[in-house]
């Protein structure tokens, strides 16, 4: 009941901080969001606005609007008398393609792996990829132009802040305190930090491309925002995410000072976060406990964590199988065997998996899945930073940083959202159609 009165608040939040940037009078009506799109995109588009805001709330509700997406993309080619997305560049229909090959390949992995039917059922649990591929590669997306995705992000991240004050009165109802970890935020913390990141990386392009026009108020009103997120990884604490946002914050720095050539805002920028992050750890210690926990581990060469064991036994899983892999539907028992070897009897019956999406192709599917994999972030990167396109390499941030310490597509929290985000990005740009959508003044 109060996930679906944070769905129903958003939408009117995301409307109160595009007016406090002093968008147009057509932005501020939101009535502009839809201008001169025919009703198939304006369904379209309400259906993806609607799973960017369900997203971080539950992935679950995602599910059910895809078969109406999908609807909605077939009737979108029937009007339009042709298959395929004239509005793509280029290198995005590569990107585009080489998803669907990557898919294939997983497809193509159930020949020989001996069982089956757990091979079929993480094929259908990834199934909304290529759905959202597919989609992307065969129906006109120029309506989805790089504005109006700009306020689906806008949307998305007004989510992120809702949800988390919503559970902050939670844990301060239940608990009389502010809790921290799943008790904060149920959703998967390495997830949820994925999440996080992705907004962050958005407010960051926003900030970066359209400071010079934003006012004053839009300027604090993004910087709290930002800083809302950052607290929301630290509540939730992820040690992934809170790394994540180290290594963005360094990214940031880097690019203001090493490209820019303006180093006294990028060493500002470096010293801020770092009070913003030491206040945080000291005014909140248990926020940071898992991370300084596991720093002191390493330290002193404890090798207890979980994921030595993960990690050594996927390396050694990998050895032992050849250059194809093992199959999609054998990982999980060939991981199981290598844990009772080494005698790890918690990882049995907590059935860990690879942790990594690196590891988890290259188990599955050997060097062709690895260098599938591979081909497409590097690829989709490569093109991402060619157009600028601060919030696609965001995305790829995000995905590929959080894939380091979670197999990120064998849940489908995680499928659900590059899934989805991927498509839109890719689809999107700034086409013709962008001239009748104003930017922030």
């Amino acid at each position: 009941m109060l996930y679906q009165l944070d769905i129903l608040y958003t939408i009117s939040i995301a409307q109160i901080q595009l007016s406090d940037m002093n968008l147009s009078d057509t932005i501020k009506n939101m009535k502009s969001f839809f201008k001169d799109l025919s009703p198939l995109e304006t369904s379209q588009t309400i259906v993806l606005t609607l799973m960017a805001i369900l997203l971080p709330f539950d992935w679950q509700l995602v599910i059910w609007l895809i078969p109406l997406l999908v609807v909605i993309c077939i009737c979108r080619i029937i009007s339009a008398k042709r298959i395929g997305n004239p509005a793509l560049s280029p290198g995005s229909r590569w990107a585009l393609w080489l998803m669907v090959a990557y898919f294939a390949y997983q497809l193509l992995s159930l020949l020989y792996t001996s069982n089956k039917e757990d091979g079929l059922d993480m094929i259908v649990r990834r199934l909304p990829i290529l759905v959202f591929t597919l989609c992307a590669l065969a129906s006109d997306s120029s309506f989805l132009s790089h504005n109006r995705m700009r306020t689906i992000m806008y949307i998305f991240t007004a989510a992120i802040v809702v949800k988390f004050f919503v559970r902050a009165i939670i844990s301060l109802v239940l608990h009389q305190k502010i809790c921290i970890c799943c008790v904060f935020d149920p959703l998967h913390h390495t997830y949820m930090a994925m999440y996080l990141i992705f907004a962050l990386g958005f407010i960051y392009s926003e900030l970066f491309y359209h400071r010079k026009e934003m006012s004053r108020q839009a300027l604090w009103t993004l910087s709290i925002v930002a800083v809302i997120i950052v607290l929301y990884t630290f509540f939730v604490n992820s040690r992934t995410g809170i790394v994540g946002l180290i290594a963005l914050i360094c990214l940031v720095v880097a690019h203001w000072t090493l490209r820019l050539k303006q180093w006294k805002r990028g060493i500002a920028l470096f010293f801020l976060a770092a009070a913003l992050g030491t206040g945080i750890h000291f005014i909140l210690p248990e926020c940071a406990r898992r991370l300084t926990q596991t720093l002191t581990e390493m330290k002193e060469g404890d090798t207890s964590d979980a994921r030595y064991t993960i990690f050594g036994s996927s390396v050694k899983a990998i050895g032992e199988n050849g250059a194809l892999g093992v199959g999609i539907g054998d990982k999980d028992e060939v991981l199981a065997e290598i844990y009772e070897e080494s005698g790890k009897e918690y990882a049995i019956s907590a059935q860990y998996n690879s942790h990594n999406i690196y590891l988890d192709a290259m188990l599955t599917m050997g060097i062709p899945g690895i260098a599938l994999l591979l081909l497409l972030l590097g690829a989709t990167t490569v093109i991402a930073w060619k157009q600028r396109d601060f919030i696609l390499l965001s995305l790829l941030f995000s995905f590929a940083f959080c894939g380091l310490f979670e197999a990120l597509l064998n849940r489908q929290m995680g499928i659900m959202f590059i899934g989805l985000f991927w498509m839109m990005l890719l689809s999107s740009g700034k086409t013709q159609r962008d001239a009748d959508l104003p930017t922030i003044s």
